[in-house]
């Protein structure tokens, strides 16, 4: 009713266009309320009147300067050029999507299963609604809050295409409230004076769907190599979930994101009753074919990567419409050679089923110089259009250097002592985890330096376990890794490569090792500018973020001596190996994944970091092409033209490392005691002192297989140094032949008049006692006790004397008392070291009483 009194009483031409805005937008805004509220009179007036106050001081600047709705057409669009580092070489120009890639279709070659599918996902009252549907702003809420992530907007289709068409870029993609304010009001408008049809024709013909494609005509083309009518059902609903995030959910890189989002628009089709379960079901199950997709520029994986990142960040409007220059990082001499050798490497390695490749490779300052995305883009046999520098595939051992940087932060060094033998870890869900190592051996006790130069599985698992497997994910990320978002799925098996992780963020991780710990995103954009030359980004150096922690330049220092120690490595991969460069140092690791699936080598000098994947795009099995001899060779060819005529760097420690001798056999500061001395490098304060195993020195005597004894002959004694292993290792050790202490000691040796023990040298033997007291005499080193018994073989003995030490008179034996007969003296001895000596003496007595 105000609103009816100030229309009557209010001459129409005292008012504003603005003016006449503001009360058409009164009026929607009095609709809505109408349709949703039921109020008694005095509350809607008063609803009007706050309107009307809303109006007066705010809505007349919000809505100054809108667009006429019937406006939906484009500004002419300004070529985005695409450059190499020298800002002169020209890697590919984007022609504008809406003079080349896009083709208007009419509505009835639009198939109804991308119709439904895109009102199903975008906007489900689409044909009920005025523009702006606060119901289903609602359940959008709902939705997303169930889901846990975005899978429905609260913009309806008509608000997406006044945003797109009749908003300048700039106010498209800012977030404000007043810019919702303006877009739904134009949405109201189109929505009222244009058929809903039309509306949803020209949003299907205008929307972006990503991979320089707006509208169904393109995208069907750009993607499948068809017209959009030619479109099946599987293809139609892929399409309709790409508009949410057209770069993130490009399925020629992203296939994974692309079908998740298509399982969702299923399932709402399903909701909103356009499809049955069994139909959503069978069109997901589909297979898709994408058509080959042809270069047509320099380093296409590179260019479409850039192109990509200035979608992020600018939209595509202003990415193919503003007349940017952007110049990258791209050295396009080092991306030729990179190419070169992957594609000769690839032709020898065909017969062994490997197929495809790629290379990274970063400068000192993270600055990408070449990104080969494949073997042959061109070629859809290998699927060269799939960028597998970027796509997520399993490290094997490569990711084993952040596993011990986790074990080093936490007190392990270089020189920690872990044990290589068969394993059984108990993991949460009660299932025992075996791993094997590569060569099906194992090895005993490894240094930290041993293990990790010679990849050997089993330590690692035992550092992953040590660090934990969430500090081990943490430092991964934040040295570069941005996959392992699920570490549970893996456990201690991703110390061995059972995650996935991307060639690009693996290469950005070797990197950050060779700069010390300072983690950096990789650089592929220098400078970006406008069509009027204003600067809209600049790269600048920068020392980025210590990852690793206080002591981080220090710990990366440790890393970086074990992976460029080719004398280490050797134990394993032997001398010449393919990760020793022929005239200066290089820290290098390669991986290699289950079945022969991966082949990895990631390494750097001070002047470069290149890593490389060798493997098949779908994921088959080669002919046991591991990390040493397909990935490794393409590193080393690719390193060696680089490095080639550059003056040798070495890897210089940083303040804080001191150099400590080690005994070898305990990973302890070495004493003059210890055998087998090592020089190893550790963060000052961090030498270790205490070992779980320790180097003892024993006398040995004979073979040196017992102790000896106070009693053997000294040319037999000698000094022999052994190592215990604690208790749970000892049954190990003896069964691999490792030398073990003795426990027991010599026997004595055949008795003589000069080294018996236990001697009785009278009576003789034999002889006949005639006295009463015999006196006996002999040898006993040690304490001892004589006795006799009667018969050659006596059951019972009686005491003659006990003593200490005796050359000469042992004792004196009474025999005046004693029945004639045949007699035995015992003499026993017990040696110093507690060894029983017995000597026996059998004689006759002839006389006495009875």
């Amino acid at each position: 009713m105000l609103y009816a009194f100030i229309m009557i009483r209010t001459p129409i031409d005292r008012f504003s266009d603005t003016q006449r805005y503001g009360l058409a937008m009164l009026a929607f805004l009095w609709r809505l309320f109408l349709a949703f509220v039921k109020l008694t009179l005095l509350a809607a007036e008063l609803v009007m009147l706050a309107a009307l106050l809303v109006y007066t001081f705010y809505l007349q600047d919000v809505f100054a300067g809108l667009p006429d709705a019937s406006a939906i057409d484009r500004r002419p669009a300004e070529t985005t050029r695409i450059y190499a580092r020298d800002g002169q070489t020209l890697l590919f120009e984007l022609v504008d999507p809406q003079g080349g890639r896009r083709i208007i279709v009419p509505f009835n070659q639009i198939p109804q299963t991308l119709k439904n599918a895109t009102i199903a996902v975008e906007d489900a009252n689409f044909y009920q609604n005025a523009g702006v549907d606060l119901r289903g702003i609602v359940r959008a809420l709902l939705q997303n809050y169930q889901a846990q992530e975005v899978v429905s907007g609260a913009s309806t289709i008509t608000q997406q295409l006044v945003r797109n068409v009749l908003l300048s870029p700039e106010e498209r993609t800012s977030i404000s409230f007043e810019r919702k304010l303006r877009e739904a009001y134009l949405a109201y408008r189109v929505s009222n004076e244009i058929p809903k049809d039309d509306i949803l024709g020209m949003y299907l013909n205008q929307v972006y769907y990503g991979n320089q494609a707006y509208g169904v005509e393109a995208a069907a083309q750009a993607y499948f190599g068809k017209s959009a009518i030619e479109l099946n059902d599987a293809e139609a609903t892929l399409l309709a979930g790409l508009p949410q995030s057209p770069t993130v959910l490009n399925p020629l890189s992203n296939l994974e994101g692309a079908k998740a989002r298509q399982r969702v628009t299923l399932d709402l089709m399903v909701k909103f009753g356009y499809l049955s379960a069994a139909q959503a079901s069978a069109i997901y199950e589909t297979p898709i074919q994408f058509a080959p997709q042809t270069a047509s520029a320099v380093a296409p994986h590179f260019v479409n990567y850039v192109r990509d990142l200035l979608e992020q960040r600018y939209g595509p409007d202003l990415l193919y419409k503003g007349g940017l220059k952007v110049v990258t990082s791209l050295d396009p001499y080092w991306q030729a050679e990179a190419q070169r050798v992957v594609q000769q490497r690839i032709a020898a390695l065909r017969p062994r089923d490997a197929s495809n490749a790629a290379v990274v490779m970063l400068s000192p300052h993270n600055e990408v110089l070449a990104m080969v995305g494949s073997a042959n883009f061109n070629d859809p046999s290998i699927d060269g259009q799939v960028n597998v520098a970027i796509a997520p595939r399993q490290p094997g051992s490569a990711l084993k250097p952040i596993v011990y940087a986790a074990a080093m932060q936490r007190g392990w060094t270089p020189a920690t002592v872990i044990w290589d033998v068969p394993t059984d870890f108990k993991l949460a869900d009660g299932q025992v985890y075996r791993p094997q190592n590569y060569d099906d051996s194992w090895h005993g006790p490894q240094s930290v330096r041993m293990a990790l130069s010679n990849s050997l599985n089993i330590p690692a698992v035992k550092a992953i376990q040590f660090a934990g497997v969430d500090n081990f994910v943490n430092l991964a990320h934040a040295m570069g890794i941005t996959t392992l978002n699920d570490p549970a799925q893996y456990g201690l098996a991703l110390a061995l490569g059972a995650g996935e992780v991307k060639l690009l963020d693996l290469t950005n991780v070797y990197s950050t090792f060779a700069n010390g710990g300072r983690a950096r995103a990789p650089v592929s954009i220098l400078r970006v500018t406008n069509g009027r030359g204003e600067i809209l980004e600049q790269a600048t150096p920068n020392d980025g973020k210590q990852a690793l922690g206080a002591h981080g330049q220090q710990l990366a220092y440790l890393i970086t001596s074990i992976l460029s120690d080719n004398i280490a490595r050797q134990y394993m991969f032997g001398p010449g190996n393919v990760m020793e460069l022929p005239d200066r140092p290089a820290a290098v690791k390669t991986g290699t994944s289950n079945d022969w699936r991966d082949s990895w080598a990631l390494g750097y000098t001070p002047d470069i970091t290149v890593g490389v994947w060798v493997g098949n795009s779908d994921n088959s099995p080669m002919q046991e092409i591991a990390g040493v001899n397909g990935a490794g060779v393409i590193w080393r060819d690719i390193m060696n033209v680089y490095n080639q005529d550059r003056p040798v760097r070495e890897f210089t420690p940083p303040d804080g490392i001191v150099e400590a001798s080690v005994c070898k056999d305990t990973g302890v500061v070495a004493d003059a005691g210890c055998p087998n001395q090592v020089k190893e490098d550790f963060i000052a304060g961090t030498e270790p002192k205490n070992s779980d195993v320790q180097v003892v020195t024993l006398k040995v005597g004979g073979d040196g297989a017992c102790l000896a004894a106070s009693y053997t002959p000294k040319d037999q004694v000698r000094e022999k140094r052994f190592v215990i292993y604690p208790p749970e290792y000892q049954n190990w050790a003896a069964s691999t032949g490792q030398p073990q202490p003795p426990t027991e000691r010599c026997p004595p040796p055949p008795p003589t008049a000069d080294t018996a023990l236990a001697r009785i040298a009278e009576p003789t033997a034999n002889a006949t006692i005639t006295t009463t007291q015999t006196l006996v005499r002999g040898m006993a080193r040690g304490s001892y006790t004589l006795e006799f018994g009667a018969g050659a073989e006596p059951t019972t003995w009686q005491p003659i004397t006990q003593g200490t030490d005796s050359d000469g008179l042992l004792g004196i034996w009474p025999t005046a008392d004693l029945p004639p007969g045949v007699y035995t003296l015992r003499l026993s001895v017990t040696s110093p070291e507690g060894v029983p000596i017995e000597a026996r003496q059998q004689v006759n007595v002839t006389h006495g009483t009875g």
